[in-house]
């Protein structure tokens, strides 16, 4: 079981300077006498040593002393190389009473507070070359540096180690923070490879519909004008080159290409998402298809339909069946 402390002077007894009325006994195992004579130094007496002048009044004091071992723990902050930080630890240790005749003269009636700043004064030392960040270093240097360390003439100590500690509440913290990070990091990869899909398989008409169910259909409106817009005044501006520099360097037939190009680009289809804003650019159409009764009233009556096309000439339709 391990302590945080203990007294190691159990008992202490003021004798009479008259005779005793029983005589002074040998101390029980585990434990020593130590008489104080009225004259003179303090005697030891350890289990099995007879007591002498036990009946002559001799001794003024009489103590006994704890001198089986004991398993301690002392807790003690070490700074580290950054004063603002500091390893919480905890020192264990075996500890017994080497000389009980030393112990009453000192006076220690509590053993920790005994070692407490000794043990600390020697293991800042150490501490102190270590960054807040070096823990398991930090500690295997501190025990290492214990390992030679027996105590003194009072008591005497082995098995010493020192084990850094974290506190709990810093710990499920840290935890929580760490698994928070790693799940938020998770959805946005998700997000991201999601988002990274949909753009390799629809690419910019699939984002504009994400903008449009996120912010509403003004909103994706807006971009395919404002894309058609850009791609419009590039056309224009490359038309007015092709215009300015037509008989720069360049044959005819050259800046016939070009302008033709230009044009069919300017009157065709336009390369922003769905083709642009204007209904004679969209791919598709957002009307339903027209009526059989529509396409006849379209038509004359000679059987000629008129073109969609502006620019042919209307085209008359044989039916083979007359």
């Amino acid at each position: 079981m391990e302590l945080y402390t203990y007294n190691p002077i159990t008992k202490s007894t003021t004798l009479s300077l008259l005779l005793p009325r029983m005589p002074l006994r040998p101390p029980a195992p585990g434990t020593a006498m130590v008489l104080a004579p009225r004259k003179g130094d303090l005697l030891t007496i350890r289990h099995g040593e007879s007591v002498p002048d036990a009946w002559y009044g001799t001794y003024r004091q009489v103590y006994e002393v704890d001198v089986t071992e004991h398993r301690l723990v002392l807790s003690m902050p070490l700074l580290s190389r950054d004063p603002a930080f500091g390893f919480p630890s905890l020192v264990r240790l075996n500890c017994r009473v080497a000389d009980p005749a030393e112990i009453v003269h000192r006076g220690i009636m509590d053993v920790s507070g005994a070692l407490y700043l000794p043990i600390q004064r020697m293991l800042r030392r150490v501490s102190r070359s270590f960054d807040i960040g070096e823990l398991h270093q930090a500690e295997d240097a501190l025990t290492e540096s214990m390992r030679t360390f027996s105590g003194d003439a009072a008591l005497r100590l082995r098995n010493v180690t020192v084990e850094v500690v974290v506190d709990g509440n810093e710990i499920v913290a840290s935890g929580r923070a760490y698994r928070e990070i790693e799940r938020d990091t998770r959805l946005m990869e998700m997000r991201r490879e999601r988002h990274l899909r949909m753009l390799r398989r629809d690419g910019a008409e699939g984002l504009i519909a994400e903008i449009m169910e996120r912010e509403g259909p003004r909103a994706a409106y807006d971009m395919i004008a404002n894309a058609e817009r850009e791609e419009r005044q590039e056309l224009l501006a490359a038309w007015q080159a092709v215009l300015k520099h037509s008989e720069a360097d360049r044959e005819p037939w050259e800046s016939l290409q070009a302008e033709r190009a230009l044009r069919d680009r300017m009157n065709g289809g336009s390369s922003s998402p769905f083709g642009g804003i204007r209904s004679t650019r969209l791919r598709g159409t957002l009307a339903p298809a027209p009526a059989l009764e529509d396409e006849s009233r379209g038509s004359d009556g000679d059987g000629r339909r008129t073109s969609r096309v502006r620019g042919l000439r209307p085209t008359k339709i044989e039916d083979p069946d007359r």
